[in-house]
């Protein structure tokens, strides 16, 4: 049974850190995801350290890969997360 996880994204930063959780969670190195995914491992690290911003289909592939995806909702105000 899969444990289902969300993280909100409003930011690079939160970004690489969804990205970064991910990956760890799925108990892979960044050298790893490399290899399934064809992206540089030099890429990976400056993208989960927010040095890089890279176009989505990177960001989708990777996301892939890590068995997750990317969802698009209403946007919730900062008093709506209490």
């Amino acid at each position: 049974m899969s444990k289902h996880h969300s993280q909100t994204v409003r930011s690079l930063r939160q970004a690489a850190s969804a990205l970064r959780t991910r990956r760890k969670s799925r108990n892979l190195t960044q050298k790893q995801l490399s290899e399934l995914t064809g992206t540089a491992q030099s890429t990976i690290s400056d993208i989960e350290t927010g040095i890089v911003s890279v176009s989505l289909d990177v960001y989708l592939r990777l996301l892939e890969a890590l068995g997750a995806e990317l969802q698009v909702t209403d946007r919730r105000n900062d008093t709506d997360l209490s």
